[in-house]
């Protein structure tokens, strides 16, 4: 559902319940001009087994994407707490050197979670920068970890912030790709094609009394077309409503700048 990123969320939801709307009434008109060609027809043979077996397979469907873009969420949300407990043992661990190693470990450390959060707040904006910058301080970082090793600092001691400088690389590709993960677009596609088709095949069920239930229909549709959109919304990693609390790197950030007691 990539293509949908383009617009915002409450445009793809009004769009989507008139697409269905529309759809329904298309069904009815369909269902009508059945009945005129055989007026003998029960249902046209659109049988309110088949709508049911629809909305049914439509349920499990919608069941099945919630539980992969849950999953998703779920993993970037780890990712973020993970990240941050990286960081933050490698900003306690840049104690062991010294100065100016530890003051400009612990800026560049300071300033990796400032770019992570500034990204974070606006992806569309700053996203790519803040990725550069985040490899850019990877660089800086393991500059000084090369110069540590370089003048003999090979202690135990030592090795633990090696680690520690490692695991924010590391975490960072991590999180990337947790990211970037999206449904796939042919399961997206397929959700899609299969709502229409269930209103189409509402509309014509519909119809079997000659006269349209308009108001059930439409709150139907507003009560459907929701559910789909918090897929739509779950599938966003940094937009919409239910985004990815940073709080454990701002919680981190304050941490960092707190006045030393």
């Amino acid at each position: 559902m990539v293509i949908l990123d383009m617009f915002p969320l409450w445009a793809v939801y009004v769009v989507t319940v008139v697409v269905v709307l529309v759809v329904a009434e298309i069904g009815f008109r369909i269902g009508m001009w059945l009945k005129r060609r055989d007026p003998d027809s029960v249902g046209t043979t659109m049988t309110a087994a088949v709508v049911g077996g629809m909305l049914g397979l439509m349920a499990f469907l919608m069941a099945f994407t919630i539980g992969i873009v849950l999953d998703q969420h779920g993993g970037r949300k780890a990712m973020v707490v993970t990240e941050a407990n990286a960081v933050g043992t490698a900003y306690l661990r840049a104690g062991f050197l010294d100065e100016p190693d530890l003051a400009s470990t612990r800026n560049l450390l300071r300033e990796y979670v400032e770019v992570r959060l500034a990204a974070a707040a606006d992806p569309e904006a700053l996203l790519e920068s803040a990725m550069t910058r985040s490899e850019e301080i990877h660089g800086e970082l393991w500059s000084i970890v090369e110069e540590q090793v370089r003048q003999g600092n090979e202690s135990d001691t030592m090795a633990l912030f090696v680690e520690s400088v490692n695991e924010v690389i590391d975490v960072h590709s991590l999180r990337l790709t947790a990211a970037t993960l999206r449904l796939p677009r042919l399961l997206g596609v397929v959700l899609y094609a299969a709502t229409i088709l269930s209103f189409l095949l509402v509309g014509v069920a519909n119809s079997s009394d000659k006269e349209r239930d308009q108001i059930a229909l439409t709150i139907f549709a507003l009560a459907f077309v929701a559910v789909l959109m918090i897929i739509v919304d779950l599938d966003r990693p940094q937009q919409g409503l239910l985004t990815v609390s940073q709080q454990a790197m701002s919680d981190l950030l304050r941490q960092m700048t707190a006045p030393v007691q």
